[in-house]
Formats: structure tokens, sequence, C-alpha cells
């Protein structure tokens, strides 16, 4: 393992762990190493933040997967570091969840709902490839009224602004109240801002998005806004995603 992994295992990003490196270096065994491509040895151990780490018990910690459900609320970036100071997930998470973890199906700074956080890659990729089928529902605001052909429209596939047709989807109308619709979306895929753009390609505007269910797992899981909730074990969760097939 290179030393440069070592500190993203820790807690820091690829960036800055090279950068920690070069400028301040790490010891290595009692030794300052400021090479981030340098390779640990077996019987090696790191100081960092006053602390010393084997790089046995980084191995661990980089094959124990974890898995949580956040409910995001709206105002809050889908990021981990904002250089204009404004809050983020780590915001929410810190102090909460120990491990490196990255989020899986982005929401808008003004969306909000489920999103799954987690340092599994395999996992992220089978959730976000539409041929797998994991569903995402959301419940949308919508000023105007949508025709019943409107919807149908976006059920059938609808091209956006950027010539993307998207797949098929489910759509129903929840309420409606004077200027307003509420509607709640289905989909098995998720290019950027794409509900917000099948809205926009009727000639409506979105204003309010919320993600209620993401696969298996539902707003009711974690039904606050902030709320956090660990998933449990890999196989508890590939039992999960099971089931619901």
């Amino acid at each position: 393992m290179k030393l440069q992994k070592a500190l993203q295992i820790i807690s820091l990003s690829r960036r800055q762990s090279s950068e920690y490196i070069l400028k301040k270096g790490v010891k290595v065994n009692g030794k300052l190493v400021k090479e981030p491509w340098y390779e640990l040895k077996e019987n090696n151990f790191i100081e960092f933040n006053n602390k010393k780490y084997g790089l046995s018990d980084l191995q661990k910690k980089a094959e124990n997967k974890v898995y949580y459900l956040l409910n995001k609320p709206k105002g809050i970036l889908c990021t981990f570091k904002d250089d204009f100071g404004r809050k983020t997930i780590n915001d929410l998470i810190k102090g909460k969840i120990e491990e490196r973890v990255f989020y899986v199906g982005r929401l808008d700074y003004d969306s909000s709902g489920l999103l799954l956080l987690t340092n599994d890659g395999d996992l992220a990729n089978y959730l976000l490839r539409p041929e797998n089928k994991v569903t995402k529902v959301y419940e949308v605001l919508v000023k105007g009224s949508p025709s019943k052909k409107e919807l149908q429209m976006l059920e059938e596939g609808i091209t956006l602004e950027t010539g993307y047709k998207t797949m098929k989807s489910k759509v129903k109308i929840l309420k409606k109240q004077k200027d307003l619709s509420l509607l709640q979306i289905s989909l098995n895929e998720g290019k950027k801002r794409q509900i917000k753009l099948m809205i926009k390609a009727l000639g409506y505007k979105v204003i309010e998005l919320k993600r209620i269910k993401f696969g298996p797992w539902s707003i009711k899981e974690v039904p606050k806004p902030g709320n956090i909730k660990s998933l449990g074990s890999m196989e508890e969760v590939k039992n999960r995603l099971l089931s619901d097939f």
C-alpha cells in the first residue's frame, strides 16, 4: 500500500493526502517521508495526527464496507468540502460516521431526501446502472398543471434540452391545488438534474423535489432531515436489494 492511500483510508481525500505528504511529510517507523508514492511494507507503522497506524490495521479498515442512509435537507451541498463555506454533507455526518464514505445518487442543493453513503464502489456502480432496475422515487412539486397527455410523454421518454431521451418512467398525480401539482415520479436512471430537465421539457418548473425511495430503502427509515441510519453489513444490504425484486 502506498503512503498516499494510507492517508486516504484514515481521513483525507486523494489530493489532500498527496499535498499533506509533500508539504509536511509523514513518519514511517519514526522516519519522516515526503513521497506520496512511498510503498509501505508489512511491518511498517505510520504516525498521523498524533496517532499510530499499522499497515495491517489500515488494510482491515479499507476492507470494512459500511452503508448508511441519510435524509439530506435542502440547503446542503452534495459534496464534502465547499470553498465558499456553504454547508455540506460533511457537516451532517461529522462525529456520526467515522469511516471515509462517498454519496450515491446526487441531490441538488435545493433538493432533499434519501442519499446512500458508503465506501463500497461496487455497490454504488450496481445501484446507478439503469439495467439493474433499482428504482428511485421522487415527490415533485411543479408550478402549473401538466395534462394527462404531457405526463404520458414523461412516462414514455422525453427528449431533454441536452439532446438525451430519457428512459421510460412512472408518473402519477398525488395532489393538485390552484396552480401547483404534486407528482410522484419513479425511474431507474439518474442523469444530472434529470427530473428538473424532464419537467422543463414540458414547459413547467420544479418548485420542490424530494427523493422518498431508493431501491428497497424508504424515507420512512430516516424521517427527519439530517437523520442517519446504518444499514448494517454487506450481506444485510444485499438481502434488502434481493427482496426488492
